[in-house]
């Protein structure tokens, strides 16, 4: 079992189910205040979150999960469990708790662990009839799993998922194009996605903190920063980047080259869970 394959059974947890979305009646009156009201709900939530408040980051996976108030997406809700572990203690395993029995997030992840024997051949025909899109991903990634390198016809395919609304196809290329150092099209990725997926921005972040090491140009780290908190906007700010933000502060600021006033490091330590 090679590194990719570890890579892809970890990122299977953030697949999603893009088929599901709930459609919103513009046309009903009730629907739009309950649509509102579900949105601000979100809005209240991200703000309790960025305050480092673990029971907003579990409601906002719920959100995610769902669809209240915000777009549904898995990816986005794994995120806030993750969040919601780091703060608890809590097994991220436990997320799969999150869902039914037979929900399709359970079905993939038990057909990433069988190791495509027969059985999960079957389940994965009848996945293909529910989400066609993230089956797809599975059946390419499947049939190349070993494979020092994915053909670029697999990459297409993975491509057109992702374009057919699959996030198990969003992060397979990520994960992809890191695992073999290929930077240009690693960074494409995060940047097309970083819109529908916050998190993403803490890896663009990372990128030019890796910039300003081989080039010490403080716009770098300008750009860093501007990238985590655009992450930070969606409370999807993790304990280990807040830690990181909290350095990049505490280094330059000692330069005078960054500033950070008192009530906003004590918001990033509650985030890191760094204790004084």
């Amino acid at each position: 079992m090679n590194r990719l394959f570890a890579t892809i059974c970890g990122i299977v947890l953030l697949m999603c189910n893009a088929c599901q979305d709930n459609a919103i009646n513009l046309d009903n009156q009730n629907g739009e205040l309950t649509t509102r009201a579900a949105g601000m709900k979100f809005r209240q939530l991200v703000q309790q979150a960025r305050t480092g408040d673990a029971d907003a980051y579990k409601s906002l996976a719920i959100c995610y999960r769902d669809g209240d108030g915000v777009e549904k997406s898995w990816l986005n809700m794994i995120c806030m469990y993750a969040n919601y572990c780091d703060k608890t203690g809590e097994n991220f395993n436990s997320v799969v708790e999150l869902f039914e029995e037979g929900h399709p997030f359970r079905k993939v992840t038990e057909i990433l662990s069988s190791s495509y024997n027969r059985n999960a051949l079957k389940e994965l025909e009848q996945l293909e009839m529910h989400i066609p899109a993230e089956a797809k991903v599975i059946k390419a990634v499947g049939n190349n799993m070993l494979s020092e390198e994915i053909p670029d016809s697999t990459l297409r395919v993975i491509r057109e998922a992702e374009n057919e609304g699959s996030e198990l196809a969003a992060l397979f290329q990520i994960a992809y194009y890191e695992e073999k150092d290929r930077k240009d099209e690693y960074e494409q990725c995060l940047i097309r996605l970083a819109g529908k997926y916050p998190f993403l921005n803490l890896k663009i972040g990372k990128s030019y903190i890796g910039r300003y090491w081989e080039s010490k140009d403080f716009s770098d780290i300008q750009k860093a920063i501007e990238y985590y908190y655009k992450a930070d906007a969606y409370a999807m700010l993790t304990p280990r980047y807040a830690n990181g933000l909290i350095s990049i502060y505490r280094h330059f600021g000692k330069k005078g080259m960054v500033s950070c006033d008192e009530q906003e490091m004590e918001r990033l330590k509650k985030i890191a869970n760094i204790k004084d």
